[in-house]
């Protein structure tokens, strides 16, 4: 069933036409007025969901995100080079990216989606109050949610939170002070007005918990290291009432088939139900999930088969503790390739020679084809371990060393606790509890702490899109991309912290400002 409704203004590429569920449509053929289609919350929720359906997309979580966000950390390089992607790895991305005008355009169109459904609530008279609040509170998280990423990609941003917009040219750029501003105020909404389970009971749409954990991460950004610590120590200690936990299995996080069930989750971007199984027609990418056959080997059996276009840098993988699970989970340095051998093949044999990114490709679930365009595997964008080690760094930061340490031992506690894989030459190994990664001393200082969690984060979350992120807010970009990182880049320079704002909108508003070095 499809709703169109239209907008009373568009701003250019900045916004598009709503419609619920995941489906969009830019050319409405028919019109109603938001007044005359929100009647009851049956009809703002459709509206929700087409947020979420809309991020589980080519355009977001499924390339259009993901992509940019594992180049530019100093965890994946570029293996085959494909079109403008090439740019972000090497620090030479220009205004008129595709892909930088593409990230910005999505992300508005959910934006405009979730303000629509905001201001359906409005409408609603007849409508329980705490009803109302609830879903205005999830439509709020979502928003907030889209900004967040946005602010920290492109710095001055519009902040665009009505869909009544008298003239789009008016628009100006917001600064990264007001739009935190806007970002807390719409999580705390979010964390005081929903309930301590999502809706459903899925993961894919947030609770209290989930508002609480990325206050905590926003806080954290802006080194607020009090009020990030409270919201991360409110969600560990609400863990047990939000059902949250580690997961005993390290693998599990990533095997498609234990994602629904898992404890560990607090949001995830949810392919399985908006595009699963065969992808009908294979000239259409729109809604195709683009990362597991990105990461993949280009000539390896399925399921680790793929294309090679994001691999490691060789250093990722010898540097890092041969002993430690999470290696084995996240990497992949051996496969049959598709040569009707069968035999098993170092990474040394791959076309492009270097260990590939295994968490996204080992089990991605039965609606991965062979051409790998549709996925039943689901993203996590946020999960307790996230929690526990934001908790680990503000504490450090507030002088509870040994309250950090004991988040970082936990973490490292699962990290020793090893189960099953699957081998390169078919089938489940077991894999034994090693007595690896050690647990933290204590005594440990506050800086080498802060260094060691920081690490701990790049290894706990290898490949899950966080890296980026703390290269701009710790300002490691000289030190990672330097000729002694994993990494090296010459091309880094510090106004590539963030993304130009898209040729294409300054040429349509004179009131944006480009981004310094572009």
């Amino acid at each position: 069933m499809k709703h169109i409704i239209k907008l009373s203004a568009l701003a250019l590429s900045l916004f598009a036409v709503l419609v619920s569920c995941a489906d969009l449509d830019e050319n409405p053929v028919g019109t109603l007025t938001p007044e005359g289609f929100f009647n009851t919350i049956d009809d703002v929720y459709p509206m929700i969901d087409g947020t979420y359906g809309l991020m589980a997309s080519s355009s977001y979580y499924g390339a259009g995100l993901t992509v940019p966000l594992q180049l530019m950390s100093d965890m994946v390089d570029n293996g085959y080079e494909f079109s403008d992607y090439a740019e972000f790895s090497r620090f030479l991305t220009t205004p008129t990216n595709s892909y930088v005008s593409n990230l910005w355009a999505s992300s508005y169109q959910t934006i405009a989606t979730a303000n629509t459904a905001i201001q359906g609530v409005s409408y609603l008279d007849d409508e329980d109050e705490t009803v109302k609040l609830a879903a205005e509170a999830e439509a709020r998280f979502v928003r907030a949610f889209l900004y967040y990423h946005l602010v920290r990609l492109y710095g001055n941003i519009p902040y665009i939170d009505s869909p009544d917009i008298a003239d789009p040219l008016s628009i100006t750029l917001s600064t990264p002070e007001e739009v935190y501003a806007h970002i807390i105020e719409d999580m705390t909404f979010a964390f005081e007005h929903l309930n301590m389970d999502p809706r459903g009971s899925v993961r894919s749409r947030p609770s209290k918990g989930t508002a609480a954990s990325y206050l905590a991460s926003v806080y954290m950004t802006l080194g607020e290291w009090q009020l990030s610590y409270d919201k991360a120590k409110w969600v560990i200690d609400n863990a047990g009432a939000l059902h949250y936990a580690l997961e005993d299995d390290f693998q599990d996080l990533f095997r498609n088939s234990e994602q629904w069930a898992s404890s560990e989750y607090i949001f995830l971007v949810d392919f399985t139900s908006n595009q699963t199984g065969q992808n009908p027609n294979p000239t259409t990418y729109e809604n195709d999930n683009k990362i597991g056959p990105f990461n993949g080997v280009e000539g390896g059996e399925s399921p680790l088969g793929g294309w090679s276009m994001l691999v490691p840098h060789l250093n990722v993988y010898t540097t890092w503790e041969a002993n430690d699970y999470r290696l084995n989970v996240s990497m992949t340095d051996a496969l049959i390739l598709d040569d009707d051998t069968g035999i098993v093949r170092p990474y040394t044999d791959f076309e492009i020679p270097r260990p590939h990114v295994a968490k996204y490709t080992r089990f991605p679930g039965d609606g991965r084809t062979t051409a790998g365009w549709r996925s039943d595997f689901d993203y996590v964008t946020f999960r307790y371990a996230e929690v526990l080690l934001i908790a680990a760094e503000t504490a450090n930061e507030l002088g509870f060393t040994a309250e950090a340490i004991g988040y970082v031992n936990q973490i490292r506690a699962r990290a020793r606790q090893a189960g099953e894989i699957e081998f390169t030459g078919g089938g489940l190994g077991t894999y034994e509890p090693s007595a690896f990664p050690e647990d933290v001393l204590s005594g440990t200082g506050t800086a080498a702490l802060r260094t060691l969690i920081l690490e701990e984060r790049r290894i706990e979350f290898a490949f899950e899109w966080k890296r980026w992120y703390d290269i701009v807010r710790r300002d490691l970009g000289h030190e990672v991309f330097g000729t002694d990182g994993l990494e090296p880049q010459s091309n880094f320079a510090t106004f590539r912290y963030l993304l130009p704002i898209p040729q294409d909108e300054m040429n349509k508003n004179e009131n944006f400002i480009q981004n310094p070095g572009y």
